[in-house]
């Protein structure tokens, strides 16, 4: 009897589970693992982009020799990037004069830590990677809500490694014995915009099942998200329900746009109402701009983006260089650190920074178009996860950098890649139905 062995662990799945095990805990590896000169948890998600990159390239190299056809919309976002790429080294080269260690880290930072959206839509072949590759991000994601709590709850008496990253301060307000929890995934904003992927992730398993399971994940992730006390995710709940519930709900006649503005209106007299009742609370005078550190922080950002415009206006082609005013930047040439827009724009030059807007919004209406013409419950769940976040980092990036962290900038992409993956398999199988 002939044997043949098949592997039952693909290499692709691999480097995914790798990429978000290392990425979701790449705080706890660098406080607790790595050595003091060396970030060993920002390595290794290095390394493993590196090799989804390697791996891409072969697998092209592969389909390219055997002449097989790949999607054409996945060629035309590969081209796009291929240009994003040409033009940013282009500039990197013979335009920006910023230290070469900022240019490398902001070419890894806008353009390479995408690469999970070429990556999973190749090598994905089968529903059930998908489907494990989210279960896993929920698992670990719902794992650091309970240790943001653990961090609230316990903050007085844990140690600095266990509350923020090696070398950064607690973050706290000012007169306030309030710690904010980050579940070292870096800053509080980054972690509380983690928490809306997984808010989106499950408000949309829970409106195609709605099971008493999904509601408690929801509470828990809404209750670790009011405990960073962080203003724009909290608004982003509003805005991801509002554009998931549109979408899913949505018939566009008039008796539905009759519900939706008396939904509407019914949720902002609850808000207005519930706000005014505990308007002397923390949370309500931070939420409303009347807390000390709250009119500090918006006086800040307003001084900040002035500074950018103005920049901007007298460097309007060459900008300040790339991966000068991101993560990575040297700290004391920085212009403008919360907002990515004005960073983008500042950076790149604002021809090169309506490049890549373009290319952001090229993805959106891909996931727009595939929900409204896909059949399957479960696509339409992922496109609605990516539209749902993709609506909040869109409006948030005026005001905070929460998109560019490395942690949801990677996590968008392997989520957009996720989606494209499904898509894929979907008219796979249904071009290998028989025609009759």
């Amino acid at each position: 009897m002939n044997m043949t062995f098949q592997p039952r662990i693909s290499l692709s799945s691999t480097l995914l589970v790798s990429l978000l095990v290392s990425l979701l805990f790449s705080g706890f590896i660098k406080n607790f693992l790595s050595l003091p000169s060396l970030s060993l948890g920002a390595v290794l998600v290095d390394l493993f982009i590196a090799l989804q990159v390697v791996h891409t390239v072969l697998v092209l190299v592969f389909h390219y020799q055997a002449q097989n056809k790949l999607d054409r919309t996945y060629l035309l976002l590969a081209l796009f990037w291929c240009i994003l790429l040409l033009f940013t080294l282009a500039k990197l080269s013979l335009v920006d004069a910023n230290p070469i260690r900022e240019k490398v880290l902001g070419l890894r930072n806008n353009l390479i830590y995408c690469f999970p959206m070429f990556y999973l839509p190749l090598l994905l072949q089968k529903e059930n990677q998908v489907r494990k590759s989210l279960s896993l991000l929920l698992a670990i994601g719902l794992f650091l809500c309970l240790f943001g709590i653990f961090q609230f709850t316990f903050a007085s008496r844990l140690p600095l490694s266990l509350l923020v990253l090696d070398g950064e301060s607690a973050f706290k307000f000012y007169d306030q014995a309030i710690t904010r929890p980050t579940a070292l995934l870096g800053n509080t904003i980054i972690f509380a915009s983690f928490t809306l992927l997984l808010f989106c992730l499950l408000f949309t398993k829970y409106l195609a099942q709605p099971k008493k399971t999904y509601l408690f994940y929801l509470a828990l992730v809404l209750i670790t998200n009011v405990l960073t006390y962080t203003r724009a995710s909290l608004a982003g709940f509003l805005l991801c329900s509002i554009a998931i519930l549109l979408l899913h709900y949505g018939r566009f006649t008039v008796e539905y746009l009759l519900k939706l503005v008396v939904g509407l209106m019914v949720t902002l007299t609850l808000l207005l109402s519930i706000g005014y009742h505990y308007r002397d609370s923390f949370i309500i005078k931070r939420l409303t701009g009347r807390e000390a550190s709250t009119q500090y922080s918006n006086e800040g950002h307003f001084s900040m983006i002035e500074n950018a415009l103005l920049y901007l206006q007298d460097h309007p082609l060459a900008g300040s260089g790339v991966g000068s005013q991101g993560p990575g930047a040297t700290a004391e040439n920085v212009i403008i650190p919360d907002g990515y827009w004005f960073q983008l724009l500042l950076e790149n030059g604002i021809l090169l920074g309506l490049l890549y807007l373009a290319f952001y919004l090229l993805c959106f209406v891909y996931v727009l178009l595939v929900f409204q013409k896909t059949q399957s419950v479960f696509l339409k769940q992922l496109c609605l996860t990516f539209i749902g976040i993709s609506v909040y980092y869109y409006a948030a990036s005026f005001i905070n950098s929460a998109f560019i962290g490395r942690v949801n900038f990677i996590l968008y992409w392997v989520m957009f890649g996720l989606v494209m993956a499904q898509h894929l398999i979907i008219k796979k199988q249904q071009n290998a139905l028989p025609r009759h």
